[in-house]
């Protein structure tokens, strides 16, 4: 193999996914308040992720938006959110008019590191953003302890985590809320974009309807009619989505089984190269490997991370460097250049994402070891 086309692209609607797109599509019910498909997948989302609740919304960043804005984030208020993570978990609170307030993650799991989060808690802390990163679980006893001490309401960004467990139970339930992203890439799909927010807080969970939908809702009394009750959001999920959601929802298991399997067919071929550092799944969880993400140990003269990228990428592996610019160092979020934060700045030049996705068969998982062995190797 030598080019990037040779490998198969994720995501694979099945025939099934497309199907039911066509039937939401001739139903001629494409939105609306009860649309009966969107009740469906969010009924198979909150069983799947053992919530009382869950809302479908627009994209996983309309999640995170939703979400704070039901814990009522607004100016003068903080909230805490991983510097090593992508831009949707902490340019929500920015558009409530709140400050993003950078954390560190840890050197084995690129989770947020909960010393890191202690350090920075005051008074003006109105949320902890936690995110289940390439789909490894964050350390939530820590956090959901930190966080209860400090009577701060934690956010589980699971975008990227739908499949990872803690101690056989799904992520989603450990906070006060929790975002979900059917973007394209994810582990699963609604077709390009959608997302939910989920809860078992019946409060907050009607609060995020509403705001979904222009802030409407039923007028107390008066049967059959709406008005808004608050400024809200256009964030609605279609029916076409939400069937494409709801007919990949019911292969989760499966695709997630096929990317552990993948990503333990990797470490296996990775196992003794000199310089890489492999992935961990922390105990008592399950990591659902989202992304298959490796360490460029640097030293003994071996050529930085985004020079090995360059190598593989040459040779048909497509391999970026993950998450080379923390926000901290971004121009969206330039009065936080100043700050130090040595674990995710480290990791920015250090960590490479490797194909794993359940399209992949063992051809192309050793192709994908072997360059990356070569590289590693010249």
């Amino acid at each position: 193999m030598s080019s990037f086309q040779e490998l198969p692209r994720w995501p694979q609607l099945s025939d099934g996914d497309i199907e039911a797109a066509v039937a939401a599509l001739r139903s001629n019910r494409l939105v609306g308040l009860g649309n009966p498909v969107v009740e469906e997948f969010e009924r198979a989302l909150a069983a799947g992720q053992q919530v009382e609740h869950a809302v479908a919304v627009s994209t996983g960043t309309a999640a995170v938006h939703l979400a704070l804005h039901a814990l009522d984030v607004g100016p003068g208020d903080e909230v805490i959110v991983p510097a090593h993570t992508f831009i949707g978990s902490a340019s929500p609170v920015t558009y409530l008019g709140a400050r993003p307030v950078f954390a560190d993650v840890t050197p084995d799991t690129h989770c947020l590191d909960p010393d890191s989060v202690k350090s920075l808690l005051t008074e003006r802390t109105k949320a902890i953003v936690v995110v289940h990163i390439n789909g490894v679980a964050a350390d939530m006893s820590a956090l959901s302890a930190l966080a209860a001490d400090a009577g701060v309401p934690l956010v589980e960004d699971m975008a990227q985590a739908l499949g990872t467990a803690i101690g056989g139970r799904p992520v989603g339930g450990f906070g006060d809320l929790a975002c979900v992203s059917l973007f394209e890439q994810k582990v699963i799909t609604s077709g390009g974009e959608g997302g939910a927010v989920l809860t078992d807080n019946p409060v907050y969970a009607e609060r995020v309807r509403r705001l979904r939908s222009h802030g409407e809702g039923p007028i107390e009394g008066r049967p059959g009619l709406i008005w808004a009750h608050e400024v809200g959001y256009n964030h609605r999920l279609t029916a076409v989505q939400a069937a494409i959601g709801l007919s990949q929802h019911s292969r989760l298991d499966e695709m997630v089984d096929a990317r552990r399997r993948n990503a333990g067919y990797l470490s296996e071929r990775l196992a003794d190269v000199e310089g890489l550092e492999l992935p961990v799944e922390p105990e008592n969880t399950v990591h659902a490997f989202w992304k298959y993400v490796v360490r460029a140990v640097p030293g003994h003269g071996r050529p930085p991370a985004a020079e090995i990228a360059a190598t593989l990428r040459s040779r048909g592996v497509p391999v970026l460097l993950r998450y080379p610019f923390p926000l901290h160092k971004q121009p969206a979020f330039a009065e936080h250049r100043s700050m130090s934060l040595p674990v995710a700045e480290r990791l920015s030049q250090e960590l490479l994402a490797l194909p794993s996705h359940p399209g992949l068969m063992e051809q192309h998982l050793d192709h994908i070891a072997d360059e990356v062995r070569r590289a590693f190797s010249e």
